[in-house]
């Protein structure tokens, strides 16, 4: 018995149990809210340079038109009215809307006949006048 309680003796005693702090919970969720922010950042810059395509699109087609009201040929005078009553009507402001509808009056005697006269100089230079003061 005495080697039992020598080496019993020996022994050191068993401490409780100690608290260790585990902050694993508030990184998982502070990781977690950085992906968020990320995420959202992401997407925020995404839809703007998403708008700003559509809006380039949008004003392309705008310079489009300005640029086959530019391009008519006056010597197909059908074709050369039609384009022009189609494009400048996209292109018109509100304030130019009145001189406008004007012009597309005196050239509808182009419009709706199997054979036209060619364009009268006046009507031309109405028509380029009008393309002239056009703003995109």
């Amino acid at each position: 018995m005495n080697n039992i309680d020598s080496v019993l003796n020996q022994l050191k005693d068993i401490k409780p149990n100690v608290a260790i702090p585990d902050s694993s919970l508030y990184y998982l969720l502070a990781i977690i809210a950085v992906l968020i922010a990320i995420l959202a950042l992401g997407a925020f810059f995404f839809y703007k340079a998403w708008a700003k395509k559509q809006r380039r699109l949008k004003k392309s087609s705008r310079y489009k038109a300005l640029e086959a009201l530019k391009n008519i040929d006056y010597s197909q005078t059908k074709e050369a009215v039609y384009n022009f009553s189609k494009y400048a009507q996209m292109l018109a402001s509100t304030e130019q809307k009145e001189e406008l509808s004007k012009i597309l009056q005196e050239l509808q005697k182009y419009k709706f006949k199997k054979e036209i006269e060619p364009l009268e100089p006046k009507d031309k230079k109405a028509m380029q006048d009008f393309i002239k003061k056009l703003k995109v």
